[in-house]
């Protein structure tokens, strides 16, 4: 019968370490992340592991001394060092220490990262009080490092630290369970690899960092060591600039590396067994080089797009109003035409591309050059701008077109350079009267009605200040265009919060709102400039109305012609 192992303390668990060894973070495990957020303590009010654990030791600590019991941890030794490599409990034993470390703790306890440069000098000069807040903070484990020191802080803030500590000592267990070395890595995997918290990311990651180096009678450890430190730090540089707010929200993307590793694995859902096959089937260091060298190009195009600003607003406006299911389809699209054609080529397909998208073409019809769905889109979509009812019964066609016109303004600016377009208007985009719609009325059989087809008493009419009917450009002529106060002549782009602001004002106190409210992030509409060069208008009547809704059509007619060309 099998002996059943007895569990250690942590007291016994520290004094493993001797002459000198290390606690070892092996280059296949995943950073420090304890402290985020932890559905699986959802019963304690969703606190993070750091939180959880830290008041479970409590718990225990004041109930009479009980013992606290933890998952197993599961390690391997060599002869040749005095290291204990963690294949399974880096996250705990690095909480214990930097819990130890706060708490006082003498004895000799060290921690190095195989990978982590930055982490390792972190904690072998760690100073306890230095844990404030850096969201800009470039390191993962050291944001996190920081995070754990400053739960500490609140949470054991009124204990007394060293009777704190002999208890942590002595009365935290576990099983301590050591393995050989060469069954380390498979060991991990089918520990960690159906765990829902090892994203695949980090099993992708650790793969290709086990894969790109090979011990050789011509390329030694160190050598090997090198390798992988570069390239963890490839990734790590990728994982921050990913997780960045402002690119996830303009990638629309929340993974952990955004869209990277599916278009370098050509597949949107992609997993660590699907990476694998795909990218270093042959699991050779030719082919985890080979891996590295695909997404090194590719993320360099990725944020060349991002930092120049013409493609930028194309791009963004092309992820704005594309059906989420062909986002990525898109992203595929233009980042292998970047990888084979010219840059001034590849612009162009994305601008026609954009153009396209903008007057509701699917993306295969766009890829396809097919020139019947553009006339056939093309005819639909101006029909719908024409309409002199727009604002009601066409809302998202004059939405999309007045985003293109301020884009396009955008695009245009400091010498055709341009500007980077704030795509926060799309979420919360508004249209705007610019001749307010309660003060129009119209008539019909004689009877007066509102800008709702709502009858007006007769005594009302005279507050009123524009008949529908002198709407109307080139008033007997042949060329004589009608418009309404709900056309595309009479609207523009804004943010909800700032259309409230307008309310029922007359065109000149609204030209003077927009133009004089002083706080900027009380107002954001003033950066659409489409938008602003109508409020800079000298007056706005109802053949202003007009002429504008004459120019938007006749603006549409020359940019989408029947045979395109961009």
């Amino acid at each position: 019968m099998a002996e059943i192992k007895s569990t250690i303390t942590l007291r016994e668990y520290i004094e493993k370490l001797y002459n000198d060894g290390h606690f070892v973070i092996p280059d296949y495990q995943r950073g420090y992340i304890w402290g985020q957020y932890n559905p699986n303590h959802a019963s304690k009010d969703g606190l993070d592991s750091v939180s959880y654990l830290v008041c479970s030791i409590l718990s225990g600590y004041k109930e009479n001394r009980k013992d606290v019991f933890l998952q197993g941890i599961t390690v391997h030794t060599g002869p040749s060092t005095h290291d204990i490599t963690l294949v399974d409990g880096q996250q705990r034993t690095t909480f214990f220490y930097l819990l130890l470390k706060y708490l006082g703790v003498a004895d000799y306890i060290a921690i190095k990262y195989e990978i982590r440069g930055n982490s390792d000098i972190f904690l072998s000069q760690l100073n306890v009080e230095d844990c404030e807040e850096n969201e800009e903070e470039p390191y993962q484990d050291i944001y996190f490092f920081k995070k754990t020191l400053r739960t500490f802080k609140n949470l054991i803030k009124d204990e007394d630290k060293n009777k704190l500590l002999e208890y942590v000592l002595d009365h935290v267990r576990f099983l301590y369970i050591n393995i050989p070395p060469e069954k380390a890595k498979l060991v991990f995997s089918m520990m960690n690899g159906n765990k829902a918290i090892m994203l695949q990311e980090e099993l992708i990651k650790s793969e290709l960092l086990r894969c790109s180096s090979v011990n050789t009678d011509f390329i030694k450890e160190a050598e090997n060591i090198s390798i992988r430190n570069r390239f963890a730090h490839e990734w790590d540089k990728w994982l921050y600039w990913w997780n960045d707010k402002d690119v996830k929200k303009y990638f629309k993307c929340d993974r952990q590396l955004g869209w990277l590793l599916p278009l370098t694995a050509n597949t949107e859902r992609v997993s660590f067994e699907d990476f694998k096959e795909k990218c270093i089937g042959g699991q050779n260091v030719r082919e985890a080089k080979a891996s590295f060298r695909k997404m090194r190009l590719l993320q360099k195009s990725i944020e060349d797009a991002y930092n120049a600003p013409l493609v930028y607003n194309l791009m963004g406006a092309i992820l704005c109003i594309r059906y989420k299911s062909e986002r990525f389809e898109f992203l595929k699209w233009y980042f292998d035409l970047v990888g084979r054609i010219d840059h001034t080529e590849a612009y162009k397909e994305l601008r026609r591309y954009f153009d396209w998208a903008c007057i509701n073409m699917t993306h295969k019809e766009i890829i396809d050059k097919n020139i019947d769905a553009y006339n056939e889109r093309r005819l639909a979509f101006l029909e719908a701008l024409k309409m002199v009812d727009l604002y009601r019964n066409g809302y998202e066609t004059g939405a999309r077109w007045l985003l293109r016109c301020n884009i396009l303004e955008d695009c245009s600016q400091n010498k055709s350079e341009g500007r980077k377009f704030n795509y926060a208007i799309w979420e919360e985009r508004s249209l705007e009267h610019i001749y307010p719609k309660s003060k129009v009325l119209h008539y019909e059989s004689n009877m007066p009605l509102n800008y709702d087809d709502n009858p007006i008493p007769l005594e009302m009419t005279g507050s009123y200040t524009l008949n529908r009917e002198s709407i109307v450009y080139h008033k007997g002529m042949p060329d004589e265009v009608r418009a309404s106060e709900h056309s595309i002549g009479n609207l523009v782009l804004l943010y909800k919060n700032d259309n409230s602001k307008f309310n029922d004002a007359d065109f000149e106190q609204k030209k003077s709102l927009y133009f004089t409210i002083k706080d900027d992030s009380g107002f954001q509409s003033r950066h659409l400039l489409h938008t602003v060069s109508v409020f800079a208008s000298s007056k706005w009547d109802g053949k202003d109305i007009a002429q504008h809704y004459v120019n938007e059509i006749n603006r549409f007619n020359s940019e989408y012609t029947e045979n395109y060309e961009s």
